[in-house]
């Protein structure tokens, strides 16, 4: 005999039509039917950040297009309720997903496939291993795979502050790297500089800062700056761009500024300058299953031994998730974690 379904009440947030996530994004409640198959679990979801890939999948602007109505959440942390037949998890399993596309995370409860899931280590904090996969595998594979960087070596960022910013620092410190990190122009360009500082930023500046005094900072360095990592785009990619040396790299991840990146052709042809870009949803799926995993492991083990944390978030509940997208989308916040266990909420 066929085994029978399940049910559990479950609520979630989904869109019918791409567009502004204010307009579009509904909060819904239904009783969701299912049977666990082959390699299948059902998974309790604790919090999940809101992240630029995921306003931009519901804008329908990104690579990676969702067939519609769709739940958003490209990352989140859960909790296996329980595991179908021939499944790698056990109930009880702390994990985050990995590949794309990723399971409809803005949820109560999913069935997901447990390939696409990866177990972590119960000590690390929900928070932490919810921002786990986007930001700091962005990091690690931005320092690891594109320059062959020393101990002592001297990096660059703009965008410094966000949250690959901060696992950039974070990893750098970790590793013996310098950072220079820039940031925006902001009336609390001091608070967050020292927040920086706390995370183990070697050096701070603003862009207008970076721009009156960087030539100078950079003639007095002992080692060449070997790699630019680069969230803006537009003025800002130019100037950390032109702190590069000879044959260096400029590796971009974002663009915040929403304006053109710019490179200068004496960069691009008489400095021999490489420009890269990354994104790590689809990254992850290219490349080498045993680096991805060794990866993993060498993230993990910084977040259980607090050299690697998560970003500050502001914590909203699921019926919240006007105010989350909102302020995720106005630049004036800072990031916006969606939780589903209330009593994680004076956790985050």
């Amino acid at each position: 005999m066929s085994k029978v379904y399940e049910f559990v009440d479950r609520r979630l947030l989904r869109f019918h039509e791409n567009g502004d996530p204010r307009k579009v994004v509904k909060l819904e409640r239904e009783k969701m039917q299912f049977k666990l198959g082959d390699g299948q679990v059902l998974i309790r979801w604790l919090c999940a950040p809101i992240n630029p890939l995921d306003i931009n999948i519901i804008q329908g602007v990104y690579a990676i297009k969702r067939e519609l109505p769709a739940i958003p959440g490209g990352e989140a942390v859960g909790r296996v309720v329980r595991a179908g037949p021939s499944s790698n998890l056990t109930t009880g399993d702390l994990v985050v997903p990995l590949m794309m596309p990723r399971p409809d995370c803005w949820a109560d409860y999913s069935v997901v496939e447990a390939d696409g899931l990866v177990k972590v280590d119960n000590r690390i904090e929900p928070k932490t291993a919810a921002t786990l996969i986007v930001n700091p595998c962005t990091a690690w594979l931005m320092l690891k795979t594109y320059v062959d960087l020393e101990k002592g070596d001297w990096i660059i960022q703009n965008s410094a502050n966000s949250g690959v910013g901060q696992a950039v620092i974070q990893l750098a410190w970790a590793w013996g790297l310098n950072t220079i990190c820039i940031i925006r122009d902001h009336p609390e360009h001091r608070k967050r500089a020292q927040e920086l500082r706390s995370m183990g930023a070697t050096h701070i500046f603003s862009e207008e800062e970076f721009g009156k005094e960087g030539k100078k900072f950079l003639a007095n360095l002992e080692k060449p700056v070997k790699l630019a990592l680069n969230g803006v785009g537009g003025r800002s990619s130019l100037r950390i761009a032109g702190a590069l040396c000879r044959g260096g790299t400029l590796v971009t991840y974002g663009g915040m500024s929403k304006q053109a990146h710019e490179f200068s052709t004496a960069q691009l042809v008489f400095n021999d300058i490489r420009v890269r870009g990354i994104a790590v949803g689809m990254s992850l799926l290219e490349l080498d299953q045993d680096l991805v995993q060794r990866m993993l492991k060498e993230l993990q083990e910084l977040a259980v031994t607090g050299q690697l944390n998560a970003p500050q978030m502001d914590a909203h509940a699921m019926g919240d998730y006007e105010v989350a997208l909102a302020n995720s989308m106005d630049g004036k916040h800072r990031k916006q974690m969606l939780v589903f266990e209330e009593s994680l909420k004076s956790k985050i």
